[in-house]
């Protein structure tokens, strides 16, 4: 509907993600180096509470659940209406994605590790580990096999982003090259295969400070594993920092800014198959993963999991202010399917 208009706002990186409990945990995608978080982009909401009451808040209308509600979830109450800050895209961009062999993972995962920092904010990328689709844009031969794929976005002219790719796509020769300039929605749409509706799903999340060999080496072979398990399951690693680290990080609850990587494990399955051993790869490639993270976590990317781990999407302090907040507006714990915050009592 905003491209209608050339107008855009951080959204997911599929079309089909939500907008409500996406933003309620902080919101990222295609544009999250260029424009933040979504909630960075939130300018007032507007709720019903649990105790029936209909209100609306802003910085300048009940600032404390305004606050809270940009990154704590649906915690608060629920949430009818979103009001958020646009800003000119498109219709063209200049991204899509590059497919490399999967024998290539660890030299691209370390060509990754030096060229990210190099990056201007108008650069968004992402690593990922997956199987190749059964997409018109991939070679019969190809469909099914190991890859490692850079998914990008850029928002500045095309001269300039061919220049910025320029040096991945000479790191070696793609299996498959689809960047270029395409409409944004193009872009946003490109993977809705790998999402589809009613699959099975369980993921793990950490935050990495850095790309360091023991982080690429457990990365890499947890990974290689994935093709014993359904043809969906993937490993997505975002950069982050540019407009994420730049905001003021006491507006919002959302926590952990200034972490350059984001790791999502992600265990998809189909009704037919098997859940264990997709539980099981997931569990085994997160424990493997926490001596080379920072412990910090994503709220979006928790599952059914420990009162610790919630408390590490936020901090003490934050945490804390959180649970004032769970007091003064939901102190029955009415809204607590979710990634809870519990009231004191």
């Amino acid at each position: 509907a905003t491209q209608a208009h050339n107008l855009a706002t951080t959204g997911g990186l599929v079309s089909t993600t939500g907008i409500a409990g996406f933003t309620l945990g902080g919101g990222f995608g295609w544009l999250v180096r260029k424009y933040g978080l979504t909630v960075d982009n939130l300018l007032s909401v507007d709720m019903v509470l649990a105790n029936g009451q209909r209100l609306t808040a802003s910085p300048k209308e009940n600032a404390d659940l305004f606050w809270g509600v940009c990154g704590g979830g649906g915690n608060f109450g629920v949430v009818t209406s979103f009001q958020f800050r646009l800003h000119h895209l498109g219709p063209l961009i200049f991204g899509g994605a590059i497919f490399y062999s999967a024998g290539r993972s660890k030299e691209l995962m370390e060509f990754y590790r030096e060229w990210t920092p190099t990056l201007p904010d108008e650069l968004s990328t992402m690593i990922a580990f997956l199987s190749a689709p059964p997409e018109p844009f991939v070679p019969k031969e190809l469909v099914g096999t190991p890859m490692i794929v850079v998914a990008l976005c850029y928002t500045g002219s095309v001269q300039e982003g061919e220049r910025l790719v320029s040096p991945l796509r000479a790191f070696a020769t793609p299996a498959i090259d689809l960047v270029g300039p395409m409409p944004y929605l193009a872009l946003q749409g490109m993977f809705d295969a790998t999402a589809p509706h009613g699959i099975h799903a369980y993921w793990k999340t950490e935050y990495l400070s850095s790309l360091g060999d023991d982080a690429v080496d457990v990365l890499v072979d947890h990974a290689s594993k994935m093709k014993s398990l359904s043809p969906f399951t993937g490993v997505h690693l975002h950069h982050w920092g540019g407009a994420v680290e730049r905001a003021d990080a006491d507006v919002t609850a959302f926590a952990h800014r200034n972490t350059p990587y984001v790791l999502n494990i992600i265990g998809l399955w189909t009704e037919q198959e098997k859940a264990d051993r997709h539980l099981t790869w997931a569990k085994d490639f997160g424990r493997a993963m926490k001596p080379v993270s920072t412990g910090q976590v994503y709220l979006n990317f928790l599952g059914d999991e420990s009162e610790a781990r919630i408390k590490a999407a936020y901090g003490p302090d934050r945490y804390k202010r959180l649970v004032e907040l769970k007091n003064k507006y939901d102190p029955s714990n009415l809204f607590r399917l979710n990634q809870n915050i519990k009231p004191s009592h």
